[in-house]
Protein backbone atom coordinates (compact mmCIF):
# COMPACT_ATOMS: atom_id res chain seq x y z
CA UNK A 1 0.00 0.00 0.00
CA UNK A 2 2.64 2.29 1.12
CA UNK A 3 4.55 1.83 -2.66
CA UNK A 4 1.14 3.58 -4.07
CA UNK A 5 1.55 6.92 -2.12
CA UNK A 6 3.42 9.17 -4.26
CA UNK A 7 6.87 10.19 -2.06
CA UNK A 8 6.83 13.97 -3.21
CA UNK A 9 4.92 17.00 -1.26
CA UNK A 10 3.18 17.52 -4.46
CA UNK A 11 2.15 14.23 -5.27
CA UNK A 12 0.49 13.56 -2.03
CA UNK A 13 -1.64 16.73 -1.85
CA UNK A 14 -2.44 16.05 -5.60
CA UNK A 15 -3.70 12.23 -4.77
CA UNK A 16 -5.49 13.84 -1.88
CA UNK A 17 -7.21 16.29 -3.92
CA UNK A 18 -8.11 13.56 -6.62
CA UNK A 19 -9.58 11.17 -3.81
CA UNK A 20 -11.41 13.84 -2.24
CA UNK A 21 -12.65 15.49 -5.30
CA UNK A 22 -13.93 12.19 -6.43
CA UNK A 23 -15.60 11.26 -3.48
CA UNK A 24 -17.25 14.68 -3.68
CA UNK A 25 -18.15 14.37 -7.29
CA UNK A 26 -19.76 11.34 -6.69
CA UNK A 27 -21.75 11.96 -3.91
CA UNK A 28 -22.97 15.31 -5.48
CA UNK A 29 -24.06 13.05 -8.10
CA UNK A 30 -25.72 11.01 -5.82
CA UNK A 31 -27.61 13.86 -3.77
CA UNK A 32 -28.69 15.14 -7.20
CA UNK A 33 -30.27 11.67 -8.70
CA UNK A 34 -32.11 11.39 -5.07
CA UNK A 35 -33.02 14.97 -4.50
CA UNK A 36 -34.57 14.84 -8.58
CA UNK A 37 -36.41 11.86 -7.69
CA UNK A 38 -37.62 13.14 -4.51
CA UNK A 39 -39.34 16.42 -5.94
CA UNK A 40 -39.99 15.13 -9.17
CA UNK A 41 -42.08 12.21 -7.57
CA UNK A 42 -44.35 14.34 -5.17
CA UNK A 43 -45.01 16.49 -8.24
CA UNK A 44 -46.02 12.95 -9.90
CA UNK A 45 -48.32 12.29 -6.84
CA UNK A 46 -50.04 15.93 -6.37
CA UNK A 47 -50.86 16.20 -9.80
CA UNK A 48 -52.11 11.70 -9.92
CA UNK A 49 -54.34 13.08 -6.80
CA UNK A 50 -55.33 16.20 -7.89
CA UNK A 51 -56.33 14.49 -11.36
CA UNK A 52 -58.45 11.81 -9.60
CA UNK A 53 -59.72 14.69 -7.58
CA UNK A 54 -61.40 16.42 -10.67
CA UNK A 55 -62.34 12.80 -12.53
CA UNK A 56 -64.59 12.20 -9.87
CA UNK A 57 -66.58 15.24 -9.15
CA UNK A 58 -66.69 15.81 -13.00
CA UNK A 59 -67.99 12.16 -13.96
CA UNK A 60 -70.47 11.73 -10.64
CA UNK A 61 -71.89 15.32 -11.34
CA UNK A 62 -72.97 13.16 -14.82
CA UNK A 63 -75.36 10.94 -15.94
CA UNK A 64 -74.78 7.03 -15.76
CA UNK A 65 -75.06 6.31 -19.27
CA UNK A 66 -72.18 9.12 -19.86
CA UNK A 67 -69.61 8.22 -17.01
CA UNK A 68 -67.34 5.70 -18.77
CA UNK A 69 -67.43 8.28 -22.12
CA UNK A 70 -66.44 11.05 -19.48
CA UNK A 71 -63.95 8.92 -17.74
CA UNK A 72 -62.31 7.93 -21.48
CA UNK A 73 -62.19 11.32 -22.41
CA UNK A 74 -60.26 12.57 -19.14
CA UNK A 75 -57.52 9.70 -19.78
CA UNK A 76 -54.24 10.42 -20.82
CA UNK A 77 -51.15 8.52 -21.39
CA UNK A 78 -49.98 8.31 -17.82
CA UNK A 79 -53.52 8.23 -16.16
CA UNK A 80 -56.18 5.37 -17.61
CA UNK A 81 -59.76 5.93 -16.44
CA UNK A 82 -62.53 3.68 -16.55
CA UNK A 83 -66.01 3.69 -14.95
CA UNK A 84 -68.22 0.75 -13.57
CA UNK A 85 -70.77 -0.29 -11.65
CA UNK A 86 -68.40 -2.51 -9.95
CA UNK A 87 -64.70 -2.24 -9.19
CA UNK A 88 -62.83 -4.03 -11.95
CA UNK A 89 -59.65 -4.42 -9.56
CA UNK A 90 -59.93 -6.81 -6.75
CA UNK A 91 -56.71 -6.01 -4.95
CA UNK A 92 -56.22 -6.29 -1.49
CA UNK A 93 -54.79 -3.62 1.09
CA UNK A 94 -51.28 -2.73 0.19
CA UNK A 95 -49.50 0.04 2.50
CA UNK A 96 -46.34 1.84 0.74
CA UNK A 97 -45.16 5.05 1.24
CA UNK A 98 -46.22 6.37 -2.13
CA UNK A 99 -49.56 4.72 -1.38
CA UNK A 100 -49.91 6.43 1.68
CA UNK A 101 -48.90 9.58 -0.28
CA UNK A 102 -51.57 9.33 -2.92
CA UNK A 103 -54.18 8.15 -0.42
CA UNK A 104 -52.85 11.33 1.96
CA UNK A 105 -53.14 13.69 -1.17
CA UNK A 106 -56.59 12.70 -2.00
CA UNK A 107 -57.74 13.25 1.47
CA UNK A 108 -56.35 16.57 1.43
CA UNK A 109 -57.69 17.47 -1.47
CA UNK A 110 -61.26 16.00 -1.17
CA UNK A 111 -61.98 16.04 2.44
CA UNK A 112 -65.31 13.98 1.57
CA UNK A 113 -63.56 11.28 -0.40
CA UNK A 114 -63.99 7.69 1.57
CA UNK A 115 -60.64 6.92 1.70
CA UNK A 116 -60.81 3.51 3.90
CA UNK A 117 -63.27 2.48 0.93
CA UNK A 118 -60.31 3.64 -1.44
CA UNK A 119 -58.44 0.50 -3.41
CA UNK A 120 -55.02 1.07 -3.99
CA UNK A 121 -52.27 -1.60 -4.82
CA UNK A 122 -49.05 -2.23 -7.72
CA UNK A 123 -49.65 -4.21 -10.79
CA UNK A 124 -46.85 -6.36 -11.34
CA UNK A 125 -45.00 -6.95 -14.16
CA UNK A 126 -44.15 -9.66 -16.61
CA UNK A 127 -42.56 -12.90 -14.88
CA UNK A 128 -42.89 -11.46 -11.55
CA UNK A 129 -40.37 -8.22 -12.30
CA UNK A 130 -40.69 -5.27 -10.42
CA UNK A 131 -44.07 -2.89 -10.41
CA UNK A 132 -44.71 -1.35 -13.49
CA UNK A 133 -48.15 0.66 -12.71
CA UNK A 134 -50.73 1.93 -9.59
CA UNK A 135 -54.19 0.65 -10.21
CA UNK A 136 -56.68 1.11 -7.90
CA UNK A 137 -60.57 1.94 -7.44
CA UNK A 138 -62.07 5.56 -6.13
CA UNK A 139 -65.60 4.96 -4.84
CA UNK A 140 -67.97 7.51 -5.83
CA UNK A 141 -71.59 8.82 -3.84
CA UNK A 142 -73.47 6.07 -5.81
CA UNK A 143 -71.62 3.36 -4.71
CA UNK A 144 -70.29 2.94 -8.18
CA UNK A 145 -66.38 2.54 -9.01
CA UNK A 146 -63.73 5.28 -11.03
CA UNK A 147 -60.99 2.92 -12.03
CA UNK A 148 -57.91 4.01 -13.02
CA UNK A 149 -54.41 2.48 -13.88
CA UNK A 150 -51.41 4.93 -13.32
CA UNK A 151 -47.93 4.52 -15.11
CA UNK A 152 -45.13 4.60 -11.90
CA UNK A 153 -42.38 7.45 -11.54
CA UNK A 154 -39.48 6.20 -13.01
CA UNK A 155 -36.35 8.16 -12.07
CA UNK A 156 -34.92 10.58 -14.65
CA UNK A 157 -31.34 9.54 -15.21
CA UNK A 158 -29.12 12.50 -14.52
CA UNK A 159 -28.70 14.75 -18.05
CA UNK A 160 -25.24 14.79 -20.00
CA UNK A 161 -24.61 18.63 -19.28
CA UNK A 162 -25.22 17.54 -15.46
CA UNK A 163 -22.11 15.04 -15.91
CA UNK A 164 -20.28 17.49 -17.44
CA UNK A 165 -20.76 20.29 -15.69
CA UNK A 166 -19.48 18.58 -12.76
CA UNK A 167 -16.67 16.89 -14.27
CA UNK A 168 -15.51 19.91 -15.67
CA UNK A 169 -15.61 21.61 -12.33
CA UNK A 170 -13.16 18.92 -11.12
CA UNK A 171 -10.79 19.23 -13.41
CA UNK A 172 -10.83 22.93 -13.15
CA UNK A 173 -9.90 22.24 -9.55
CA UNK A 174 -7.78 19.28 -10.35
CA UNK A 175 -5.92 22.11 -12.63
CA UNK A 176 -5.80 24.44 -9.72
CA UNK A 177 -4.32 22.20 -7.27
CA UNK A 178 -2.00 21.46 -9.82
CA UNK A 179 -0.81 25.02 -10.33
CA UNK A 180 -0.52 26.01 -6.29
CA UNK A 181 1.09 22.71 -5.69
CA UNK A 182 3.85 23.41 -8.14
CA UNK A 183 3.47 27.10 -6.57
CA UNK A 184 4.68 25.88 -2.63
CA UNK A 185 6.59 23.24 -4.12
CA UNK A 186 8.98 25.47 -5.69
CA UNK A 187 10.23 27.44 -2.44
CA UNK A 188 11.07 24.26 -1.30
CA UNK A 189 12.88 22.82 -4.30
CA UNK A 190 15.22 26.27 -3.72
CA UNK A 191 15.46 25.32 -0.31
CA UNK A 192 16.54 21.54 -0.82
CA UNK A 193 19.46 23.06 -3.83
CA UNK A 194 20.45 25.45 -1.26
CA UNK A 195 21.23 22.55 1.45
CA UNK A 196 23.04 20.59 -1.29
CA UNK A 197 24.95 23.17 -2.17
CA UNK A 198 26.40 23.56 1.83
CA UNK A 199 30.13 22.17 1.62
CA UNK A 200 30.18 22.48 -2.43
CA UNK A 201 33.09 24.07 -3.83
CA UNK A 202 32.59 27.91 -4.67
CA UNK A 203 30.41 30.30 -2.66
CA UNK A 204 26.95 29.17 -1.45
CA UNK A 205 23.51 31.37 -2.82
CA UNK A 206 21.34 32.49 -0.12
CA UNK A 207 17.48 31.34 -0.58
CA UNK A 208 15.14 34.13 -1.79
CA UNK A 209 13.17 35.24 1.20
CA UNK A 210 9.75 35.44 -0.15
CA UNK A 211 6.68 33.79 -0.72
CA UNK A 212 3.65 32.84 1.71
CA UNK A 213 4.78 33.17 5.28
CA UNK A 214 5.62 29.83 6.43
CA UNK A 215 8.20 29.77 3.15
CA UNK A 216 9.49 33.16 4.09
CA UNK A 217 10.26 31.67 7.80
CA UNK A 218 12.09 29.04 6.40
CA UNK A 219 13.93 30.50 3.98
CA UNK A 220 15.51 32.92 6.97
CA UNK A 221 16.03 30.41 9.41
CA UNK A 222 17.83 28.52 6.45
CA UNK A 223 19.88 31.58 5.52
CA UNK A 224 21.05 32.30 9.24
CA UNK A 225 22.16 28.63 9.44
CA UNK A 226 24.01 28.69 6.41
CA UNK A 227 25.70 32.15 7.43
CA UNK A 228 26.49 30.19 11.17
CA UNK A 229 28.37 27.55 9.09
CA UNK A 230 29.93 29.98 6.83
CA UNK A 231 31.26 31.72 9.70
CA UNK A 232 32.09 28.09 11.63
CA UNK A 233 33.84 26.77 8.36
CA UNK A 234 35.82 30.27 8.08
CA UNK A 235 37.00 29.93 12.17
CA UNK A 236 37.64 26.18 11.59
CA UNK A 237 40.55 26.67 8.66
CA UNK A 238 41.95 29.66 10.41
CA UNK A 239 42.49 27.84 13.65
CA UNK A 240 43.87 24.64 11.26
CA UNK A 241 45.88 26.81 9.73
CA UNK A 242 47.64 28.32 12.74
CA UNK A 243 47.47 24.75 14.41
CA UNK A 244 49.42 23.37 11.65
CA UNK A 245 51.96 25.91 11.57
CA UNK A 246 52.16 25.73 15.45
CA UNK A 247 53.01 21.99 14.92
CA UNK A 248 55.12 22.38 12.39
CA UNK A 249 57.81 24.85 13.65
CA UNK A 250 58.70 22.89 16.76
CA UNK A 251 58.63 20.02 14.35
CA UNK A 252 61.38 21.27 12.27
CA UNK A 253 63.56 22.52 15.28
CA UNK A 254 63.60 19.34 16.82
CA UNK A 255 64.90 17.90 13.16
CA UNK A 256 67.28 20.29 13.16
CA UNK A 257 68.80 19.92 16.17
CA UNK A 258 68.89 16.45 15.64
CA UNK A 259 71.09 17.38 13.04
CA UNK A 260 73.82 17.93 15.77
CA UNK A 261 73.72 14.61 17.65
CA UNK A 262 77.02 12.47 17.11
CA UNK A 263 75.03 9.25 17.76
CA UNK A 264 73.62 7.94 14.30
CA UNK A 265 71.49 5.37 15.57
CA UNK A 266 69.76 7.99 17.81
CA UNK A 267 69.85 10.46 15.54
CA UNK A 268 68.13 8.33 13.38
CA UNK A 269 65.45 7.31 15.99
CA UNK A 270 64.71 10.99 16.45
CA UNK A 271 64.34 11.68 12.69
CA UNK A 272 61.52 8.19 12.83
CA UNK A 273 60.22 10.10 15.79
CA UNK A 274 59.58 13.11 14.23
CA UNK A 275 58.64 11.57 10.62
CA UNK A 276 56.02 9.94 12.28
CA UNK A 277 54.87 12.56 14.13
CA UNK A 278 54.94 14.59 10.82
CA UNK A 279 52.94 11.89 9.33
CA UNK A 280 50.09 11.84 12.31
CA UNK A 281 49.63 15.86 12.27
CA UNK A 282 49.23 16.04 8.12
CA UNK A 283 47.12 13.09 8.85
CA UNK A 284 44.80 14.69 11.45
CA UNK A 285 44.76 18.17 9.90
CA UNK A 286 43.41 16.66 6.86
CA UNK A 287 40.74 14.91 8.48
CA UNK A 288 40.12 18.31 10.72
CA UNK A 289 39.90 20.37 7.39
CA UNK A 290 37.60 18.09 4.82
CA UNK A 291 40.28 18.49 2.01
CA UNK A 292 37.98 16.41 0.04
CA UNK A 293 34.80 18.43 0.42
CA UNK A 294 37.10 21.31 -1.73
CA UNK A 295 38.17 19.11 -4.71
CA UNK A 296 36.35 19.63 -7.79
CA UNK A 297 35.43 16.55 -9.41
CA UNK A 298 36.72 15.20 -13.17
CA UNK A 299 36.89 12.24 -14.99
CA UNK A 300 39.53 9.72 -13.98
CA UNK A 301 40.65 6.56 -14.69
CA UNK A 302 40.63 4.48 -11.77
CA UNK A 303 42.96 1.66 -13.26
CA UNK A 304 45.84 4.07 -13.86
CA UNK A 305 45.58 5.65 -10.17
CA UNK A 306 45.64 2.17 -8.75
CA UNK A 307 48.42 1.32 -10.80
CA UNK A 308 50.79 4.32 -9.23
CA UNK A 309 49.76 2.97 -5.98
CA UNK A 310 50.74 -0.25 -6.38
CA UNK A 311 53.99 0.37 -8.29
CA UNK A 312 54.69 2.72 -5.60
CA UNK A 313 54.25 0.03 -2.83
CA UNK A 314 56.27 -2.26 -5.09
CA UNK A 315 59.17 -0.15 -5.72
CA UNK A 316 59.43 -0.21 -1.58
CA UNK A 317 59.36 -3.57 -1.42
CA UNK A 318 55.87 -4.64 -0.44
CA UNK A 319 54.26 -7.45 -2.28
CA UNK A 320 51.55 -5.99 -3.90
CA UNK A 321 49.87 -6.88 -7.31
CA UNK A 322 47.11 -5.30 -9.09
CA UNK A 323 44.26 -7.15 -11.82
CA UNK A 324 42.53 -4.96 -13.61
CA UNK A 325 40.79 -4.29 -16.79
CA UNK A 326 42.51 -1.58 -19.22
CA UNK A 327 40.93 0.86 -18.27
CA UNK A 328 37.85 1.71 -15.57
CA UNK A 329 36.93 5.43 -15.93
CA UNK A 330 34.45 7.74 -13.36
CA UNK A 331 33.81 10.96 -12.49
CA UNK A 332 35.39 11.19 -8.66
CA UNK A 333 37.74 13.34 -6.60
CA UNK A 334 41.27 11.95 -7.88
CA UNK A 335 43.37 13.31 -4.96
CA UNK A 336 40.61 12.43 -2.52
CA UNK A 337 40.29 9.03 -3.90
CA UNK A 338 43.92 8.12 -4.50
CA UNK A 339 44.43 8.72 -0.44
CA UNK A 340 41.73 6.52 0.43
CA UNK A 341 43.12 3.88 -1.95
CA UNK A 342 46.60 4.84 -0.51
CA UNK A 343 45.05 4.06 3.17
CA UNK A 344 44.20 0.94 1.77
CA UNK A 345 46.52 -0.61 0.18
CA UNK A 346 49.16 0.76 3.18
CA UNK A 347 46.91 -1.17 5.59
CA UNK A 348 47.01 -4.06 3.82
CA UNK A 349 51.12 -3.85 3.54
CA UNK A 350 51.31 -2.92 6.68
CA UNK A 351 49.22 -5.46 8.96
CA UNK A 352 49.11 -8.11 6.31
CA UNK A 353 52.40 -8.20 4.20
CA UNK A 354 51.11 -7.80 1.10
CA UNK A 355 48.02 -6.89 -0.77
CA UNK A 356 46.22 -8.23 -3.72
CA UNK A 357 44.01 -5.25 -5.40
CA UNK A 358 41.27 -6.20 -8.05
CA UNK A 359 39.11 -4.06 -10.27
CA UNK A 360 35.74 -5.37 -11.65
CA UNK A 361 32.80 -4.55 -13.56
CA UNK A 362 29.76 -4.07 -11.69
CA UNK A 363 26.67 -3.02 -13.91
CA UNK A 364 26.58 0.93 -13.99
CA UNK A 365 29.88 0.54 -11.11
CA UNK A 366 33.06 -0.61 -10.26
CA UNK A 367 34.28 -3.17 -7.10
CA UNK A 368 37.70 -2.96 -5.84
CA UNK A 369 39.17 -5.49 -3.62
CA UNK A 370 42.14 -5.03 -1.40
CA UNK A 371 43.35 -8.00 -0.05
CA UNK A 372 45.96 -9.16 2.50
CA UNK A 373 47.28 -11.98 4.28
CA UNK A 374 46.70 -10.74 7.46
CA UNK A 375 45.63 -12.11 10.67
CA UNK A 376 42.27 -9.91 10.08
CA UNK A 377 39.87 -8.40 12.31
CA UNK A 378 37.56 -9.79 15.02
CA UNK A 379 33.66 -9.38 13.39
CA UNK A 380 32.40 -7.44 16.05
CA UNK A 381 35.57 -4.66 15.58
CA UNK A 382 34.21 -4.42 11.99
CA UNK A 383 33.02 -1.17 12.18
CA UNK A 384 34.74 0.53 15.52
CA UNK A 385 37.73 0.57 13.38
CA UNK A 386 36.03 3.18 11.33
CA UNK A 387 35.57 5.20 14.41
CA UNK A 388 38.17 8.22 14.23
CA UNK A 389 41.84 7.28 16.11
CA UNK A 390 40.54 3.74 16.60
CA UNK A 391 43.29 1.71 16.81
CA UNK A 392 42.83 -2.09 17.71
CA UNK A 393 47.10 -2.35 18.22
CA UNK A 394 46.89 0.96 20.89
CA UNK A 395 51.04 0.78 21.15
CA UNK A 396 51.18 3.13 18.08
CA UNK A 397 54.83 2.09 17.69
CA UNK A 398 56.86 3.02 14.35
CA UNK A 399 55.94 -0.88 14.00
CA UNK A 400 52.35 -0.52 14.19
CA UNK A 401 52.04 2.82 13.84
CA UNK A 402 49.02 5.08 12.67
CA UNK A 403 46.99 7.38 13.94
CA UNK A 404 43.96 5.85 13.47
CA UNK A 405 42.22 7.70 10.77
CA UNK A 406 43.38 5.50 7.86
CA UNK A 407 39.87 3.63 7.44
CA UNK A 408 37.95 7.13 8.69
CA UNK A 409 39.46 9.16 5.74
CA UNK A 410 39.29 6.45 3.25
CA UNK A 411 35.73 5.58 4.18
CA UNK A 412 34.51 9.62 3.86
CA UNK A 413 36.29 9.49 0.80
CA UNK A 414 34.33 6.70 -0.78
CA UNK A 415 31.15 7.57 0.55
CA UNK A 416 31.52 11.19 -0.55
CA UNK A 417 31.45 9.49 -4.50
CA UNK A 418 28.45 7.82 -3.24
CA UNK A 419 30.19 4.48 -2.81
CA UNK A 420 30.50 2.04 -0.03
CA UNK A 421 33.56 0.91 2.18
CA UNK A 422 33.22 -2.17 3.79
CA UNK A 423 35.36 -5.05 5.47
CA UNK A 424 35.23 -9.08 5.50
CA UNK A 425 36.98 -11.84 7.23
CA UNK A 426 38.32 -13.90 4.14
CA UNK A 427 37.22 -17.81 4.53
CA UNK A 428 41.33 -18.70 3.58
CA UNK A 429 42.52 -16.13 6.25
CA UNK A 430 43.29 -12.54 5.77
CA UNK A 431 41.32 -9.36 5.49
CA UNK A 432 39.45 -7.91 2.43
CA UNK A 433 38.33 -4.45 2.01
CA UNK A 434 35.62 -3.97 -0.13
CA UNK A 435 34.82 -0.72 -2.05
CA UNK A 436 32.01 -0.43 -4.38
CA UNK A 437 31.84 3.07 -6.68
CA UNK A 438 29.34 3.98 -8.89
CA UNK A 439 30.73 5.58 -12.36
CA UNK A 440 29.01 8.93 -11.58
CA UNK A 441 28.41 9.78 -8.04
CA UNK A 442 24.39 10.89 -7.17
Amino acid sequence: MSRLIPDTLGGRIMVVLFVGLIVFHLGSLWLHQIGTEATLGSTREEQLAERLAAAKRSIAALPAEERDRMAHALSSASLDLHWTPAPTVGLANETSPRIEAVRARLGELVPELDTVGLRLGYAAGDSGSAPHALLGALPLPDDSWLNFSAALFRPAVPEHATLASTTAMAAGILLLGLIVVRLIGRPLRALSSAADRIGEPGQTARVAEDGPQEVRHAAQAFNRMQARIERLIADRTQALAAVSHDLRTPIARLRLRAGFVEDAEVARAIDADLDEMEAMITATLAYLRGEAETEERRQADLVTMLGTLCDAAADAGAAVTLQAPPQARLLCRPVTLKRAFANLIDNAVKYGGGARVTVEEDGPGLVVRVDDDGPGIPADQMEAVFEPFRRLEASRNRGTGGSGLGLTIARRAVEQQGGTLTLETRTTGGLAAVVRLPRSPS
